[in-house]
């Protein structure tokens, strides 16, 4: 850890020897690169500066989804000619989320009454079913 910390140190003194050296000489090391306007100033339109032009901007959206909306009716309308199944498009009847929705509590309810068929049996029989 502390290595680390000494080699960061020692690269951060060097970053900051260059940098007073540089503003000492009087270098300006700065590359400019004008991608909204094109400047007036001829200093700034030097050969050293970059002016970027829609060329150089390469891929746009526009170009990556071209031909994107074609190909989607293109797939549409294949989709559409196959054979249709004619069972997929029947609609259900009009109760079936009834159905859906009571058919736990009718499973409770047919466990309680086979119950109480049983208990009745029972009370009418009771000799019966000690014979058996």
């Amino acid at each position: 850890m502390d290595e680390a910390s000494k080699k960061r140190k020692e690269r951060l003194e060097q970053l900051r020897k260059r940098k007073l050296e540089s503003t000492a000489n009087g270098d300006k090391d700065v590359s400019l690169s004008f991608r909204n306007y094109t400047p007036i100033n001829n200093d700034l339109k030097a050969k050293d500066s970059k002016i970027t032009t829609p060329a150089d901007i390469g891929d746009t959206i526009e170009k990556q989804m071209e031909g994107i909306v074609e190909n989607t009716i293109k797939e549409e309308e294949e989709k559409r000619s196959k054979d249709v199944d004619i069972f997929a498009l029947t609609p259900m009847k009009p109760n079936w989320d009834l159905k859906r929705d009571i058919e736990p509590k009718l499973l409770k309810l047919e466990k309680k009454t086979r119950a109480a068929i049983i208990e009745l049996i029972r009370r009418e029989r009771p000799h019966d079913l000690s014979l058996a």
